[in-house]
């Protein structure tokens, strides 16, 4: 069976697959015992919810962990960030089949990040980048205890959290962890004609995450990945979008991925005739097929030790 048929598959039956339990102690990550939920033990891997990486006390700046058996210190770490355009979505959306395939399959250690989401005016830019940032510290700052590779990062993320991904990796990643990034639908020039036209849901949703309607402001480019992706600081990037998005101009990612073979980045751009801003299952398939063997290409899972 193909990974896409086999994820698909996952999809409708996941519930049934997944076998697990529930430690209620307290267990800590490190020995600091940060804050987490209650673990849950998994048929070949752990998850570790709600994790605290940062001070705010509230459901902003919590991960959730998924350690394979039998991790190691070459274990790979994937971080997802999820979308819906910075003002609502949750960790909880990574589906859980790539979970399963993943982190139990392929033995990469996982984390699927909330940040601080826009509201009444608060939070806007760069609260996200300041989040996303605070979390791979306390990834890095934990791995020796917990046993995993803190020295690098893949991201993926989709819409509004591809856009941070993106953002993170070409702008803001000073300690240059990240490694490649997954890209699925995201924008990535917030000053683009096409996206800002007033009347439009696009504009709308840009002007309350930077605070100001002004297409010409510094933040726009500030935050947008498109005009900090340099020669120097691009790594790796796969790009899925829909020919037909509303959201999300095509035209975003096509521009992006120009400049990325402009400059010699390693990259590849996967466009679905007729999609919207969504993904279908058939095409969710697809999209997690192509993604697996993107990160098996630039970001294979670690070495076991003993092998």
């Amino acid at each position: 069976m193909q990974i896409g048929q086999y994820l698909c598959a996952f999809v409708i039956f996941a519930s049934a697959l997944l076998t697990s339990y529930r430690n209620e102690h307290t267990v800590s990550l490190t020995g600091n015992k940060v804050k987490h939920g209650a673990v849950i033990r998994h048929q070949s891997y752990t998850e570790i919810p709600d994790v605290q990486y940062g001070d705010a006390d509230n459901d902003f700046q919590l991960l959730d962990a998924y350690l394979p058996d039998e991790h190691n210190s070459n274990t790979k770490v994937i971080v997802y960030i999820h979308g819906g355009s910075w003002v609502q979505g949750d960790k909880a959306e990574f589906p859980k089949p790539l979970i399963e395939e993943l982190v139990g399959n392929r033995k990469y250690a996982l984390a699927s990040l909330n940040y601080r989401l826009v509201k009444d005016g608060k939070n806007i830019f760069p609260a996200q980048i300041e989040d996303i940032q605070k979390a791979l510290a306390f990834i890095s700052a934990n791995a020796g205890e917990n046993k995993y590779d803190g020295n690098g990062f893949a991201l993926i993320g989709a819409s509004a959290g591809a856009h941070l991904a993106m953002l993170y990796a070409y702008g803001y990643d000073r300690l240059k962890q990240v490694k490649t990034i997954v890209d699925i639908f995201g924008p990535t020039d917030l000053s683009d004609e096409a996206v800002r036209k007033p009347g439009m849901e696009s504009n709308d949703i840009i002007i309350n995450f930077l605070g100001t309607p002004d297409t010409a402001a510094k933040i726009v480019k500030q935050a947008s990945p498109y005009f900090h992706l340099t020669q120097k600081t691009g790594v790796p990037t796969i790009l899925f979008h829909g020919t037909a998005d509303e959201l999300v101009p095509v035209g975003q990612s096509e521009k992006l991925y120009k400049k990325l073979q402009q400059l010699g980045i390693p990259s590849q751009i996967k466009l679905y005739p007729g999609e919207k801003h969504e993904l279908r299952t058939p095409i969710a398939a697809d999209v997690f097929s192509g993604m697996i063997g993107w990160l098996e290409k630039y970001y294979p899972a670690g070495i076991q030790e003993g092998e």
